[in-house]
């Protein structure tokens, strides 16, 4: 199982399917992509979901109509709500605030604007070599699940920022995750350092943006995860 961060709240996921979550990336996915995971509406989260040719959109069903608008066809939508499990992949509720009135206000300030739509919210635990929690860009999210990695939304907000990140801090120690993988970092106005983290959580952090290997749980380095499958392979498994 491979992982990388793409910009904005995307990761990018290689292992039993080739999953994209959010996709408004800043750089480009591989291609042939299996499930592309939506946890809600806002445009950096759905922005260039249209760019990927290929794999299926799973969201809740308001967010897949927002999808079909944007030009995916309706054949390959795959409306969810928690609970479903398709794959290695299974649907637990959402928590991001798409009709937060803090977040409107702030929207309005910088960008003059109402936000878009942000439909209903999810939350999505893919199970592989690892288990990867994405909980959109919420800082509270009491979920019932210990993730192997946890893609945590590290963000400043323009007020209260060391108050609001160590929120995040906080909710990030509930979950216990061995690894997280700082996302939502380099929105314009509310940048973080992810190096800030380090020494702040007992896991390691996943702050660069090439892949990061796992294997029973554990991450691995490239040529340990080449060399771990070149076993299984002379062994049939």
């Amino acid at each position: 199982m491979k992982v990388r961060y793409l910009g904005h709240s995307c990761v990018e996921i290689i292992g039993q399917h080739h999953i994209l979550i959010d996709p408004d990336f800043t750089r480009d996915p591989q291609p042939c992509v299996d499930f592309i995971l939506i946890t809600h509406a806002h445009r950096d989260h759905i922005g260039r979901v249209a760019e990927v040719p290929a794999g299926r959109v799973m969201a809740a069903p308001d967010v897949c109509e927002i999808a079909a608008q944007m030009g995916i066809l309706r054949e390959r939508l795959l409306p969810v709500m928690p609970g479903k499990q398709i794959a290695n992949i299974q649907v637990l509720p959402g928590y991001s605030r798409v009709n937060d009135p803090l977040y409107t206000f702030f929207y309005m300030l910088f960008r003059l604007r109402f936000p878009e739509p942000g439909g209903t919210p999810l939350s999505f635990l893919v199970k592989d070599e690892a288990t990867l929690l994405h909980i959109g860009d919420t800082h509270d999210a009491p979920l019932p699940v210990r993730p192997d990695i946890l893609c945590l939304p590290w963000r400043r907000t323009p007020f209260g920022a060391k108050r609001y990140q160590a929120t995040l801090i906080r909710m990030a120690g509930k979950f216990a995750a061995p690894y997280v993988l700082p996302v939502h970092r380099d929105l314009p106005h509310s940048e973080a350092d992810p190096r800030a983290l380090n020494g702040r959580l007992a896991a390691e952090i996943l702050d660069g943006n090439g892949w990061y290997s796992f294997r029973n749980r554990q991450r691995v380095q490239d040529g340990d995860w080449v060399s771990a499958i070149s076993r299984r392979e002379i062994k049939g498994d």
